[in-house]
């Protein structure tokens, strides 16, 4: 039995040994999981912090997978909108000279082919959306069988079918991409853009030969080739405005990513343990835990008889 002289001494090993034992399994338990708790209440002093800072990530996130979509839609448009530059721009430079070609194939064989290729771009989806519909993102855009037929270079084609080719509406999309922060974006395919390429194109597919000799001819082949490079202009302005948009959106992107990296540095620095200093911590206890369970038998060894020896 203890004598009365060391009880005291014994009680507070035991309860020395108790705290650390405590101690030592909640390290154990850090060491294998990498957590400093399970729930809020090992980190108790942090706890609001920390869920300010995973509602912080969450709306980062959010921003970062509207600009994701968004960014794709606009990568569309602009490889479309690039297609039709170059179809353009190759057309054109060949109007004058094919317009009145009688070999070959014909300006007006042409004109019907590139129709069908600029329909094709406008009607490009992003997956299951029309790019190019406004809000009436459902259906195709374009509709060449609305085209009036003969074609005029004076009127807008861009009326609903079956006066014009247009489908969709005036929408345009908004997308909120950070705090206070709204970007208005797209295009729809009744821009005077696309409607004057179409407009062209409806016309010289639908005409009749073309001669050098006839004077209202070579007015309209004129007018239209005009018409055609100021197209390609609105083209090629509507490419860099699309362009400035995606790098728009680039910046916003790279600013919530370096939030969400900060946010989760900030999330793993409460909740994620140190494994190295917490296996030192370990193995110094467990070394201080042997050394109390040795003392621990050396106090239970004192007796009464043992003092009076």
């Amino acid at each position: 039995m203890a004598r009365v002289g060391t009880l005291s001494e014994n009680n507070q090993v035991l309860s020395y040994i108790q705290q650390s034992k405590t101690l030592s399994d909640v390290l154990q338990r850090q060491i294998a999981t990498g957590l400093k708790s399970n729930d809020y209440s090992g980190i108790a002093p942090q706890a609001s912090q920390l869920v300010s800072l995973n509602d912080q990530l969450s709306k980062q996130q959010g921003y970062i997978d509207t600009i994701n979509t968004v960014s794709t839609r606009m990568q569309v448009m602009g490889l479309s909108i690039g297609g039709m530059v170059t179809l353009a721009t190759q057309f054109v430079g060949n109007l004058p000279t094919a317009a009145y070609n009688t070999k070959g194939e014909t300006i007006q064989q042409q004109a019907q082919q590139i129709l069908q290729q600029v329909a094709g771009y406008l009607n490009t989806q992003d997956g299951s959306n029309y790019v190019f519909a406004g809000n009436k993102t459902t259906i195709p855009p374009v509709s060449t069988s609305g085209l009036p037929n003969p074609g005029s270079l004076t009127t807008s084609a861009a009326s609903a079918p079956p006066n014009g080719y247009y489908q969709g509406d005036g929408g345009i999309a908004q997308a909120s991409v950070d705090n206070n922060v709204t970007l208005t974006y797209g295009i729809t395919a009744s821009d005077p853009a696309f409607e004057h390429f179409i407009r062209v194109l409806n016309f010289l597919a639908n005409s009749p030969s073309f001669s050098q000799g006839n004077a209202t001819d070579v007015a309209n082949v004129t007018q239209a080739t005009q018409m055609l490079n100021q197209s390609v202009v609105e083209l090629q302005t509507l490419q860099g405005t699309v362009a400035l948009q995606q790098g728009q959106l680039t910046n916003q992107l790279n600013s919530h990513q370096t939030a969400v990296s900060l946010a989760k540095g900030s999330i793993a620095g409460i909740q994620q343990v140190d494994a190295a200093t917490a296996i030192t911590q370990l193995t110094t206890l467990q070394t201080q835990l042997q050394a109390s369970y040795q003392t621990v038998g050396i106090l239970q060894q004192l007796s009464l008889v043992n003092y009076i020896k």
